[in-house]
């Protein structure tokens, strides 16, 4: 029996969620002669032998799912010719089939939206590491431009951060390969491995002239899904990714938060949270609330809806969700989740849009694995958050001086999905530099957090800020 995992995903971290239900309907089915003149091309332009043959049969596993499965209707036709477009031109018998069939497969299923891919064994075995917490790699989140990876940033305490790798910078080759034409799972395929292992990356820094050299060792990377601290009598919960441990993590961070007492105030961190698995993110979400919709997940044929249960966590304490625009997919379904349900109020930047659901499907031993696009999560309103992302119920203004570049967005990538309406505008714009922070915290965000938690309502904590930092409408 073949399982299929669908799983929410932004960035370069992925992560495996709980089986769909409901079959989709199917796209127009994959004419005969279309598979024949891709499989033909392919055969052409790759070696013989039995690797060959056993990825010119994953053409038609792969298209026929996509028919199947994906989450809008496809045009087949104008899939093929992508892969078509990919293939042809290579000459013949000069190309390494696992290699050629990636390439080509990735060319059409890039048409399809920014996240949808085909894993080769490599990647689907680092993929499963991760979903697991632990990986051989270098510490970066990535994203792609113009073709080219981009540092979103590196994690502390690894091996990226040491070698002085910056967000913004862009990576062009891996030791003597280009990264040009790579799929974006490709290449952090590329950068994983086996701990101990070396890369040279080829870095282009804005302001550099030239480009320079980079040499790393890979490391084994383990990701703390959830970290506490104590700001006063207020717990902050900063949930860094939804990985497999989430939740478990999060109901220890609070049994051991409030072993002596009870806290005055929540506040959920999820900026920079590139998402995760549903099931995770749903039952974070589910912890907070007593009743109502979490989130449906609306495919082609079929829709699928999480209820909450009675028992909640920290029941009646407020909270606040601090989101910013690295704040993707499963962590935009929490944000979404608590605040369409009134239990939170949102702070921060808008979040980065992305309001799609992947499905990773394996495909047989040493055939690696389809990563496809099969649904659209919707917020209890009803609304997606594709390209839109969460509007803040406070937003948060970095000062001029203090603004990071723009980053970029769902909707800034190649064939995302369309999506829903604007949110609602925020119900104050507050400059956060003007939030007083207590010693020794550093985090202007998590100080209007706790100064709104003070003051127990928006009209009550923008009064008390100095008249110039805040406008309301």
């Amino acid at each position: 029996m073949t399982h299929c995992f669908p799983l929410l995903r932004a960035v370069a971290l992925t992560t495996l969620l709980l089986a769909a239900g409901g079959a989709p309907a199917a796209s127009a089915p994959l004419a005969d002669e279309q598979l024949a003149a891709l499989t033909a091309a392919y055969m052409r332009a790759v070696w013989p032998g039995e690797q060959a043959d056993l990825h010119k049969d994953l053409f038609k596993t792969v298209l026929q799912r996509v028919s199947r499965s994906y989450a809008r209707d496809v045009d087949m036709p104008s899939l093929v010719a992508a892969a078509l477009k990919t293939v042809e031109p290579l000459e013949p018998q000069a190309g390494e089939p696992v290699a050629v069939f990636r390439k080509t497969i990735n060319a059409a299923l890039a048409t399809l939206d920014p996240h949808s891919s085909y894993l080769d064994a490599r990647g689907y075995s680092s993929e499963k590491s991760a979903m697991r917490g632990a990986f051989g790699g270098l510490g970066l989140q990535v994203d792609m431009v113009d073709g080219l990876v981009r540092v979103v940033t590196p994690m502390p305490d690894t091996p990226a951060a040491r070698a002085g790798l910056r967000a913004g910078d862009l990576i062009v080759r891996f030791d003597e390969e280009p990264v040009q034409g790579m799929a974006l799972n490709d290449a952090v395929a590329r950068m994983r491995g086996e701990p101990g292992t070396p890369i040279a990356l080829m870095i282009r820094r804005a302001g550099v002239a030239d480009e320079f050299s980079v040499s790393l060792v890979r490391e084994v990377i383990r990701t703390q899904p959830v970290r506490w601290s104590m700001e006063g009598d207020v717990l902050v919960l900063k949930l860094a990714v939804f990985s497999g441990s989430a939740f478990a993590s999060m109901e220890k961070a609070i049994a051991d938060a409030t072993a002596t007492r009870r806290p005055r105030g929540i506040v959920l961190d999820v900026r920079g949270n590139p998402g995760g698995l549903l099931r995770e993110a749903v039952s974070v979400a589910d912890a907070f609330l007593t009743a109502g919709e979490i989130v449906s997940m609306r495919t082609r044929g079929s829709r699928k809806t999480w209820q909450a249960d009675p028992a909640e966590l920290l029941a009646g304490v407020p909270m606040v969700v601090l989101i910013d625009g690295r704040s993707a997919s499963a962590s935009e379904l929490l944000a979404a989740a608590l605040q369409e349900n009134r239990r939170a109020t949102v702070m921060g930047q808008r979040s980065y849009g992305k309001g799609s659901v992947q499905s990773i499907v394996p495909l047989g031993a040493d055939k690696g694995a389809l990563r496809l696009t099969i649904a659209l999560y919707h917020g209890p309103s009803g609304r997606t958050v594709q390209r839109t992302g969460v509007g803040p119920d406070i937003e948060l203004v970095l000062a001029p001086a203090a603004a990071a570049p723009a980053r970029r967005r769902e909707a800034d990538r190649a064939h995302a999905l369309p999506g829903a309406d604007e949110p609602a505008p925020p119900k104050a714009l507050v400059e956060q530099s003007r939030c007083a922070a207590p010693q020794p915290l550093a985090d202007p965000a998590l100080a209007c957090a706790l100064a709104y938690l003070a003051a127990g309502g928006v009209d009550a904590f923008v009064a008390a800020l100095e008249p110039r930092s805040s406008a309301t409408r």
